[in-house]
């Protein structure tokens, strides 16, 4: 099974919106308590990639930047590179290793980036579907920044 478009999971004006993934039952999750009981939620690390695999359900390139930095602090990197290792999609861990230096968490990204130098993939447009011409390349990830991230504080 593929992962298809995020959809949400109800749809409304809510503020909160809920989405499914074919592969849920795979991402590595976590039990949480909270005031009503306990609930599964993915690691850090799998939300880290699932913001890049589903930037659109996330807004733009920015709202994942922001949620980034606040996340970085909780990524293990060995955690990451075993999820990133089991990604679908290179891609993805490219955008996430050049959005992580983005955010000044570069350091979480080692054990990825090293994975990533090994693999040698093509490279990946930062904000893929946009055509905007751009010279610049981040060349450790082997992204063509497409797209100028601003992270709000």
């Amino acid at each position: 099974m593929t992962d298809g478009p995020l959809r949400p999971a109800r749809a409304g004006r809510a503020r909160i919106r809920f989405f499914t993934k074919a592969t849920a039952g795979s991402t590595p999750v976590v039990d949480v308590k909270t005031q009503t009981g306990s609930m599964r939620v993915s690691t850090p690390e799998a939300t880290a990639i699932d913001l890049v695999r589903y930037v659109k359900g996330a807004g733009h390139l920015g709202n994942v930047a922001t949620v980034l930095a606040g996340l970085a602090e909780k990524l293990d990197p060995r955690k990451l590179l075993a999820v990133a290792r089991r990604d679908v999609e290179v891609a993805h861990v490219q955008r996430l290793g050049h959005l992580l230096g983005v955010v000044g968490a570069a350091k979480v990204a080692e054990p990825i980036a090293s994975w990533i130098a090994e693999l040698n993939p093509r490279r990946v447009l930062l904000r893929p579907g946009s055509q905007r011409p751009t010279q610049e390349e981040d060349s450790r990830w082997r992204v063509i920044v497409n797209e100028r991230v601003e992270v709000d504080a």
